[in-house]
């Protein structure tokens, strides 16, 4: 039986879960509020921490509010909606600059939000015997839902259309997960299937509208079904066109902001940008008459760049195909700025190393994950950082976009 224990929230952690002390140990208690008394539930505990399921807050914050979502604290996606926005954006700021603090940047942290709700053009569903769900935190348990709030809301009408389809169909369990994605007014509606079955989506698209497309994947192959075939966008003049499978912000306005202040921080004329994708950002680069490289490792993320260097006729860009940390050390070319936007996992060591070594005048770092990016940042010890951004594209989650620029340092 889980013990019950009453315990004082003196903090936040990464994710924003309240933290706070237990014989002598941290414990960690989700959706709990700094300086609030609570009883909670242990539910793991080792040498080193406790972490605690939240039972009732015996003292609230007076910056604790209900939850507008029905879903709240079951689908496991949002962490702040217990607080207001403002709070949330502060507790952000207090952790990645406490973060940041740990390789000597003691400047001002700036925030950059939009809308808390509403903005995600992208969601990914899971098929169960109820429907479409969401998964329950550090969970395979599915949390079935009718709509949700920080998707864009032509995407929310269209989960429960897409829900009525599917439970009324005789290929339910047919389905594994099904991904909505959406691009200025149009959708694609991508069915992950577990087998290769016939079936007629006509009554959907009918229900949908005639601005969406339709996709079936079948282990790892999609086909288009019906309806529009891609989307399209415009990005600082640069046009785009995306299909259910390609990357892109799932947050536009902020992906907007995050760009423009990339582009305002560039030095120089040439730009090396590593981990570069579907080569959107190297494009946007490329469109302000700046000379860029591209690299990319993964083969289908390149063949998506070289289409997009051709539908833009940017003569500017090269897009080459390999891993940074084999590419990088073979290019016999000096670059005035580079740009790095990897994955969570952060930059490779060895193209750490590397980077120390470029003659470089400026250094842009876009990351997802603030771990690995104060992990590198310590790494680069010939550069300092000159500022840091907090852009809230994740707004209502624990994640957020932070852009940190940084210059060489002199001799």
């Amino acid at each position: 039986m889980q013990r019950e224990e009453k315990v004082e929230i003196t903090g936040y952690g990464y994710d924003g879960e309240g933290i706070g002390r237990l014989h002598g140990k941290v414990v960690f208690v989700p959706y709990t509020l700094q300086g609030e008394k609570v009883r909670v539930k242990v539910n793991k505990e080792n040498s080193s921490f406790i972490k605690g399921e939240l039972v009732k807050v015996d003292s609230e914050s007076e910056l604790r509010q209900k939850p507008p979502c029905p879903y709240y604290m079951k689908c496991g996606g949002c962490r702040y909606q217990h607080t207001t926005y403002e709070n949330e954006l502060a507790i952000k700021k207090a952790l990645l600059a406490g973060q940041l603090a740990k390789v000597g940047f003691a400047g001002n942290v700036e925030v950059i939000s939009a809308n808390e709700y509403f903005y995600r053009n992208k969601i990914r569903l899971f098929v169960g015997d109820k429907g479409l769900a969401l998964k329950q935190s550090n969970s395979n348990t599915l949390c079935y839902i009718t709509h949700c709030m920080i998707a864009e809301k032509e995407i929310s009408d269209a989960i429960d259309k897409i829900n009525t389809f599917i439970i009324s169909g005789i290929h339910q369990k047919d389905y594994s997960e099904v991904v909505i994605r959406k691009e200025e007014d149009n959708l694609l509606v991508n069915f992950i299937k577990k087998s290769k079955t016939e079936i007629n989506y006509q009554g959907l698209f009918l229900i949908l509208g005639k601005n969406f497309g339709i996709f079936e994947t079948i282990k790892g192959n999609t086909i288009h079904q019906i309806g529009l075939t891609s989307l399209q966008c415009d990005e600082f003049g640069l046009k785009c066109s995306f299909s259910p499978t390609s990357f892109h912000q799932v947050n536009d306005e902020i992906g907007k902001k995050l760009y423009a202040e990339l582009i305002n921080n560039l030095v120089g004329k040439n730009i090396l940008n590593c981990y570069s994708g579907a080569g959107v950002l190297s494009g946007i680069i490329a469109k302000q008459n700046k000379r860029v490289v591209g690299i990319e490792l993964g083969k289908s993320e390149h063949y998506d760049a070289e289409v997009l260097k051709g539908q833009n006729s940017l003569f500017y860009l090269t897009n080459i195909m390999g891993d940074c940390k084999e590419v990088v050390p073979k290019l016999n070319e000096k670059f005035d700025t580079l740009v790095v936007d990897p994955p969570r996992a952060g930059v490779d060591e060895k193209v750490i190393e590397c980077i120390n070594t470029l003659v470089l005048k400026r250094l842009i770092y876009i990351s997802c994950n603030s771990a690995t990016l104060v992990r590198d940042l310590g790494r680069l010890k010939n550069f300092k950082i000159i500022k840091a951004i907090l852009f809230d594209m994740f707004a209502r989650t624990g994640e957020y976009e932070t852009l940190v620029v940084l210059d060489k340092k002199r001799k």
